[in-house]
């Protein structure tokens, strides 16, 4: 087994905490919607049609359609040789951009600028979400993967239901940060996502060099 995939619970902790803390700031920053949760959002938007309420509807139309945006184009991206190696870096320019826009609004961005925003990270989310599965790693869609695992412990296989349970603490711990932040901290809450992703993308690079530097020449 190579340095990677040795590492890959750890990428797959911080980039599930990574998803939290921009959830966390998409949903109570830039509009009540998540950047990376389609099913609440398409519910959400879904009671929006019903009530003619379009500030329900916008934001979260953003949301999905940023998020299906960067998993078609993550997807089709990695089918080239060596593209996961520097697609996390397009994420953290994705969430950099963020960063810069919450700054420049005065961490309080709202209309078009806010929807802007969102649709940068819901992009840099669903991107994130493809590469994960490289990793074999779940990181933004959390219900599904937790279902499967109950079941298979109550079938007598609790192995993968420890796996879900340490990405929903990772996704948890990010949430938490994301939130501290955003209460007592506001214009730092668009840093948090970044320093996660940072480390996660640091923990990929050493496995990388450290595979590169065990296969013999």
């Amino acid at each position: 087994m190579n340095e990677v995939h040795r590492a890959a619970p750890a990428i797959g902790v911080l980039l599930a905490a990574c998803a939290g803390s921009v959830d966390t700031l998409a949903f109570f920053g830039l509009g009540r919607a998540f950047a990376g949760n389609i099913t609440g959002n398409l519910v959400t938007a879904g009671y929006g049609v019903a009530a003619g309420d379009a500030a329900l509807i916008k934001p979260t139309v953003t949301a999905v359609a940023g998020c299906i945006c960067g998993e078609i184009t993550w997807a089709w991206l990695l089918r080239r040789p060596g593209a996961a190696n520097w697609l996390l870096l397009v994420q953290l320019a994705l969430l950099a951009l963020v960063l810069t826009g919450w700054l420049a609004a005065g961490s309080h961005p709202a209309g078009a600028a806010a929807l802007v925003l969102l649709a940068l990270a819901a992009v840099a989310l669903g991107g994130q979400s493809i590469w994960a599965l490289r990793i074999h790693q779940t990181t933004t869609y959390f219900t599904g993967m937790l279902t499967k695992s109950v079941s298979a412990a109550a079938g007598g296989s609790p192995a993968s239901l420890a796996t879900s349970a340490r990405q929903l603490c990772g996704l948890l711990a990010g949430a938490i940060l994301g939130g501290v932040m955003l209460h007592w901290l506001r214009p730092g809450a668009a840093v948090v996502p970044l320093v996660l992703l940072s480390a996660a993308a640091a923990v990929h690079v050493h496995g990388r060099n450290a595979d590169a530097a065990a296969t013999p020449h």
